[in-house]
């Protein structure tokens, strides 16, 4: 549907009536009730206003009877006449085109109108159209008087579910930033004191060893910095460079490295098949790479770490606790959760490459009880 112009006739928040001597909309000035006929005479006159509107509306008497719908309204939900026409919100409710919970809240705006509490209420619902799909509309309701008794309600419909969506990523966007400057500010503090520490040291001694830790702090401030690039886009936006990678020799290269933790010196690396699979290295690097650094963090002081490619894709095993030691395993690749007070980056990174790439992330229990971590859909080359 198309956004509603606000018509005219209602006002903003005057109320739809009818004068006797014009027949046109009017509000009403006189406070005694009304009989049926002259209720009838306000709905029909509400009923000319909404037949005209180019939006979706209709109009409710007052027992929320929906006695009349305009083209528009039937045009877009395509729902049949009695459901159109059926006692609302619950005739739409049985039908499954509403859930109950936004029936009630349907209720409650409606209610309101027809007991004069309110010249306007405007409520937010989602339909379940016809055909399947799915809308956010925003209702307005003014109500329709006659002699200042409220006999009816307009309901005048505008499609919001651009709006909606655009409100949401908004406020993915800003809780993601919100995480990402947390894990900057937490994850760069330590490399960068470590870094300063030892060039103080290098200045105050001569020592120029002294600028060989101070340089791996650099290094682990660079990784930090491409972790948070990968983090900073959405994984459709992320560029993959494909190529055929050695999973053996990026496993070993990630295990030796440093970049991604010093495993203990009973700590064992075992690559289980070497098979070359087709990704982007630099990416593949880092989402192997976190998963064996989570190893060496979780996993004890002596775990063994198995890499290699199945018939479902990449995986990465441990013989560490695994799950147990997890109080909600679901919330693992969430930004910013981590079982050991982090920032909990590594599997969100993780997530995300394997996103990028078109797979899944499945996380379970490995063959030893452990953890594992599969990407799902990652293929050997041919």
């Amino acid at each position: 549907m198309e956004p509603a112009e606000e018509p005219a006739s209602t006002g903003g928040a005057e109320s739809v009536g009818v004068d006797e001597s014009t027949g046109t909309a009017d509000r009403a000035d006189d406070a005694h009730r009304t009989d049926p006929a002259d209720r009838a005479d306000s709905i029909d006159a509400a009923e000319s206003i909404v037949h005209a509107l180019g939006d979706g509306a209709y109009v409710l008497d007052a027992d929320r009877n929906r006695v009349f719908v305009n083209d528009r309204l039937r045009e877009v939900t395509e729902f049949s006449e009695a459901v159109l026409h059926g006692t609302h919100p619950e005739r739409v409710v049985d039908e499954g085109y509403w859930d109950p919970e936004m029936g009630e809240r349907y209720r409650d705006a409606v209610d309101r109108v027809l007991a004069g509490d309110t010249p306007d209420e405007r409520v937010q619902l989602t339909t379940t159209l016809a055909d399947g799909s799915r809308v956010t509309t925003e209702t307005r309701l003014t109500p329709i008087e006659r002699d200042g008794e409220v006999v009816g309600v307009v309901g005048v419909i505008r499609d919001v579910t651009e709006w909606v969506e655009r409100e949401r990523e908004l406020e993915r966007l800003n809780d993601r930033l919100e995480r990402l400057a947390g894990f900057l500010s937490h994850d760069l503090r330590n490399p960068l004191g470590i870094a300063q520490g030892y060039l103080d040291l290098a200045r105050e001694t001569g020592d120029l060893d002294q600028l060989d830790p101070a340089d791996e702090a650099l290094d682990r401030i660079e990784s930090l910095i491409d972790d948070a690039l990968v983090m900073a886009r959405d994984p459709e936006a992320i560029r993959i460079d494909a190529g055929p990678v050695d999973l053996g020799e990026l496993a070993v290269d990630c295990w030796k490295s440093g970049d991604f933790g010093e495993p203990a010196a009973a700590a064992e690396l075992v690559v289980e098949d070497a098979r070359p699979v087709r990704g982007d290295e630099a990416l593949l690097r880092r989402a192997v790479g976190n998963l064996i650094g989570n190893a060496i963090d979780h996993a004890g002081d002596a775990p063994t770490v198995r890499v290699g490619v199945d018939d479902r894709g990449i995986y990465v095993a441990d013989d560490g606790p695994g799950l147990d030691a997890v109080d909600d395993s679901g919330e693992l690749t969430e930004f910013g959760v981590s079982n050991d007070g982090g920032t909990g980056i590594g599997l969100t990174i993780v997530e995300r490459v394997a996103t990028a790439h078109g797979w899944d992330l499945d996380i379970g229990e490995s063959a030893s009880g452990g953890f594992r971590a599969t990407l799902v859909g990652a293929e050997p080359t041919r």
